[in-house]
């Protein structure tokens, strides 16, 4: 046979392999990723929806810092409290507002409210008192008052206020207890004073 013939035949046996080869892997599809690819696909995924996703804050129980400034006061449905509980008027009669520190009953968070003369004159007065609980946005939100009492001065369990509430579980958290004092028939300074402490009890 002669070289031209031979080269010839050599050439077409090589094309019906390489064709053999493609036919074979375009039957069998695309080459899987390997495990390593696969898992740095799923990374980038993850870490792009972790950075799109915007993060939520939600206030709840916690400690007062000590000297921390605090953001204001909101009532029971999360409403801003416009008018200052500790306001003193330069007016009027100022009775003592007797009040203790808000602390555990079991199962409730409690305080009271008294009060005594101070430099009014009147016999009686309207006592009520309000449990305030920190929360980690700044705020102190209501979360019971006591019914308001008209009794009089000196204190002792006939003459008190008391509001409570039951705690949802006993970890710590801050209160307050503020008091308001209204003397009967006579004019009074307007302020609510309170008690802080950190209690044992969290209400949501």
């Amino acid at each position: 046979m002669s070289y031209p013939t031979r080269l010839a035949r050599g050439v077409a046996a090589l094309a019906a392999v390489a064709a053999t080869s493609l036919l074979a892997t375009a039957l069998a599809g695309p080459a899987a990723a390997s495990s390593d690819e696969s898992a740095g696909a799923a990374n980038s995924v993850d870490r792009y929806s972790a950075a799109a996703a915007p993060k939520v804050t939600v206030a709840v129980p916690g400690i007062a810092l000590r000297g921390a400034t605090s953001a204001g006061y909101k009532d029971e449905h999360g409403n801003v409290i416009q008018s200052s509980l500790t306001v003193v008027p330069l007016s009027g009669c100022t009775p003592v507002s007797g009040r203790d520190n808000p602390h555990y009953s079991s199962p409730d968070v409690s305080g009271h409210g008294w009060w005594d003369k101070g430099s009014c004159t009147a016999n009686l007065a309207d006592v009520y008192n309000c449990l305030y609980e920190y929360y980690t946005d700044g705020y102190w939100y209501r979360k019971a008052c006591s019914p308001t009492v008209r009794v009089y001065p000196g204190g002792g369990s006939a003459n008190r206020s008391t509001a409570r509430h039951t705690c949802a579980n006993t970890a710590y958290a801050s209160w307050r207890n503020h008091v308001d004092v209204n003397v009967v028939n006579q004019s009074d300074t307007a302020e609510q004073p309170y008690n802080q402490a950190d209690v044992a009890c969290q209400v949501f």
